[in-house]
């Protein structure tokens, strides 16, 4: 994860208000994932299945 500019083969879209790019090939693999932010853990991905 990294905070950058939308690339070329990034599918971009805006989520509750947060524009959010993720690689083509990666678009898969994400659709079961929530992204959160704690206080002492900072961004936490939860819901990945094994890949």
């Amino acid at each position: 994860m990294a905070l950058d500019e939308p690339q070329a083969n990034d599918q971009v879209e805006v989520i509750n208000g947060v524009q959010i790019a993720i690689e083509q090939d990666l678009i898969e693999y994400t659709t079961s994932l929530t992204l959160d932010y704690n206080e002492y853990r900072g961004f936490v991905l939860s819901g990945m299945q094994s890949c």
